[in-house]
């Protein structure tokens, strides 16, 4: 028969091991992240030497990886970053904007929900089951005829058309299916549909807003299949880019620490506003919320 005390002492086990399995966890997913980027700050002989493991303690630091990806004028990186910050950017921003309408009209008006038997929900999440690789080639051709290969503005559309069905998905309940008690309040007040979406729905949507659109970016900013298809220079974004850098890497022979060093600065480098997006979004939901 347990007792208190044992329930307690069994209770205070269980919380160890839980905590030791997660750090262990955490330690396993964290450290090929500081791997690389301590070995963005080593120097060729630190790379091509032994294992070092901390900064100012195992070896000095050098700066000449980042000097390179970032000043360098043969080195193309800082514009596909920009390219990927700016088409992530703005197909986020449109993504959310379309889904929140389309959900609003859908849910606030007397409109026909259905599509030849289908409803018209159920019909665009369907569009996400095929396989990005077999839209690209149609998309490819479609870029082709109209001149929009390589061009910033296409791929943010395609972007756009691609996350649409998972911002539906993710801001329907949040959206409900009619209209709340604020939204009734001010159409009694006159307040047009504009000014009830824009001042009302969107400002009470905005933690739902801010972890859909994380999600979107995100997804927009590693894409790879679209990018290598539809782009080749003017509008390449990084995941092409770093691809194509492993590519040439594998087919060099020799200088290969000095290579993996650049590799290493670059990968940081893109990683750097994923990070600082959790951050932002981490503080956002840990904000208390004001009535």
């Amino acid at each position: 028969m347990s007792t208190p005390e044992s329930d307690l002492r069994q209770t205070k086990w269980q919380k160890v091991v839980a905590y030791f399995v997660l750090w262990f966890w955490i330690l396993v997913c964290v450290f090929p992240i500081y791997w690389v980027a301590i070995t963005s700050i080593k120097s060729v002989p630190d790379i091509d030497g032994l294992p070092k493991y901390l900064p100012f303690v195992d070896f000095s630091p050098s700066l000449d990886a980042w000097r390179f990806i970032l000043f360098d004028h043969a080195e193309n990186l800082v514009a596909k970053f920009f390219n990927s910050l700016i088409i992530a950017s703005a197909a986020t921003l449109l993504t959310l904007l379309s889904g929140t309408m389309l959900l609003y009209g859908l849910s606030r008006f007397r409109r026909p929900t259905s599509f030849m038997g289908f409803n018209i929900i159920n019909v665009i999440l369907a569009t996400r089951i095929l396989p990005p690789v077999i839209v690209a080639l149609p998309l490819y051709l479609m870029a082709s005829a109209t001149h929009m290969l390589d061009n910033v503005l296409a791929l943010i559309a395609i972007y756009v058309a691609v996350n649409l069905p998972i911002a539906i998905w993710l801001l329907q309940p949040a959206i409900g299916t009619k209209a709340t008690e604020q939204e009734e309040a001010a159409q009694l007040d006159g307040a047009s549909q504009f000014k009830i979406y824009f001042e009302i729905l969107l400002p009470m949507l905005k933690v739902s807003l801010l972890a859909t659109g994380v999600i979107i970016f995100l997804m927009c900013w590693n894409e790879y299949i679209f990018a290598v298809y539809l782009t080749s220079d003017h509008a390449q974004t990084l995941p092409p880019w770093m691809v194509g850098q492993l590519s040439m890497k594998e087919a060099q022979v020799g200088g290969g620490a000095e290579e993996v060093a650049h590799l290493c600065a670059a990968t940081v480098f893109m990683i750097l506003p994923t990070l600082a997006l959790a951050a932002f979004a981490r503080r956002v939901y840990l904000r208390p919320t004001k009535y």
